[in-house]
């Protein structure tokens, strides 16, 4: 009894229904973040400078400079050649398999998310061109749609992840470590979706896109796109080696692409740059806004013991690791399926990241975790940012992508369930570079 009075009266507590009410409401989220904690800063009595000190202490991050320059860099690819040069050594590597294009789409999108580090850039920049280009095959649309926002979801994962960063920056854990994590599941991911999409391919009769290149074919399209292949890894071996930081890394990449846009692809008009950079600040302020308020809302989930409430939550059906991993994946799935990703992973953190590290679990292994479940809820309606953005560009019925995703949702739940479980995936690269 005494538990239930504490669950109804907490303030804390409150203030998590409150946001959620307001998300429901389709208010923005920078409003369902710092509203509640607002009101009850104010209820409780702080001193307003209060809020000021916590506004600017969140955001005053040298890691957090990276968002806003890897956002620069996946706007200035969208601008440049970087994306058909992508494309074309995909398409000459795998397009001859059954489904070629299919494929194309898959290793296309894990090239590119090492450049951009998000979804729905992933799938505003490259997924036109794919989808475009399966549709001209006489692929269905709703497929092409389907195949493109699944394949999206390796992007958050794979280095440069932005919103990996903002769980390193969100729960304070090392975001190196965080970025070196996500190597293995996203090639994971990829290798799952390969070899799912090949017996989909065989299954449907799907077509082959072309003949098997030359190795001359292949060689050409791989030195054209040879500097965009080559980003992610200057940027991961300067990272592993302590060249330099996550932050540092991020500037380095944007002068990187620059370069190669002038001197190996002959891009002269520099007018993109203004262009790029005009979008950044845009994307950049939204997120920033996003991050103040969630200073607010972990301190007071903090201050009320939220978290403590949920670990006794959870801790009442079982204190087996295996199976709270399951509950907190339960959890994070529904929360998907009705908040914008960056929102649930900054309401969730301060909720559901103690209670697994007093569990035992290394926070840079929830840290994927958490990002992953909430990717596939960018597939999942009533929100499902990935497959409304993927069917206008079809131009076809988001029912119709619904319908041909539900086969790669359970390809996505075999993969989270392996990067839950098997810790080594995550942790592997991260414990080889310490």
């Amino acid at each position: 009894m005494e538990a239930i009075l504490l669950i109804e009266i907490n303030p804390g507590l409150l203030v998590v229904l409150a946001f959620m009410i307001l998300i429901m409401l389709r208010a923005p989220v920078f409003v369902a973040l710092g509203f509640p904690p607002l009101a009850y800063l104010i209820i409780y009595d702080f001193p307003i400078v209060f809020v000021s000190q916590r506004l600017v202490r969140t955001l005053n991050s040298f890691t957090l400079l990276a968002i806003p320059l890897f956002i620069f860099v996946g706007a200035l690819m969208n601008h440049g050649k970087i994306t058909d040069k992508i494309f074309a050594f995909s398409n000459n590597i795998v397009g001859h398999f059954q489904g070629g294009l299919a494929q194309v789409n898959i290793v296309t999108s894990l090239i590119f998310s090492g450049i951009s580090g998000s979804a729905l850039a992933d799938i505003g920049g490259v997924g036109r061109i794919l989808i475009k280009a399966m549709e001209q095959e006489d692929y269905d649309s709703g497929f092409a749609a389907a195949l493109t926002s699944a394949s999206a979801t390796v992007g958050p994962i794979f280095p440069p992840s932005i919103p990996l960063i903002i769980f390193g920056l969100v729960a304070q854990v090392s975001v190196l470590s965080l970025l070196l994590a996500g190597i293995l599941p996203a090639l994971l991911a990829t290798a799952v979706l390969m070899v799912g999409t090949l017996l989909i391919a065989r299954w449907q009769g799907l077509p082959r896109h072309n003949d098997q290149a030359s190795f001359s074919t292949i060689l050409d399209s791989f030195t054209d796109a040879l500097p965009a292949l080559m980003t992610p890894v200057v940027l991961l071996v300067g990272m592993f080696v302590g060249i330099f930081g996550p932050t540092e890394a991020a500037a380095a990449t944007v002068a990187y692409i620059i370069l190669v846009n002038v001197f190996w692809y002959r891009i002269r008009q520099l007018k993109y740059i203004w262009t790029a950079g005009l979008e950044t600040v845009k994307t950049t302020g939204t997120i920033i806004v996003i991050l103040a308020s969630a200073g607010l809302f972990s301190w007071v989930i903090s201050a009320e013991n939220v978290d403590a409430i949920f670990a006794s939550f959870i801790f009442s059906f079982s204190q087996n690791p295996l199976v709270v991993l399951l509950l907190v994946n339960v959890l994070l799935i529904i929360l998907g399926l009705f908040l914008e990703p960056i929102a649930a992973m900054i309401m969730s953190i301060p909720i559901v990241v103690p209670p697994l590290v007093d569990l035992g679990l290394d926070p840079v292994h929830v840290g994927v975790i958490v990002v992953f479940n909430l990717m596939i809820g960018l597939l999942t309606p009533p929100l499902g940012l990935s497959i409304f953005l993927s069917a206008e560009i079809a131009e076809t019925e988001v029912q119709d992508v619904i319908s041909e995703i539900k086969v790669y949702y359970v390809m996505l739940l075999i993969v989270l369930a392996l990067i839950t479980y098997v810790p080594a995936l995550t942790l592997a690269l991260p414990d080889l570079a310490l």
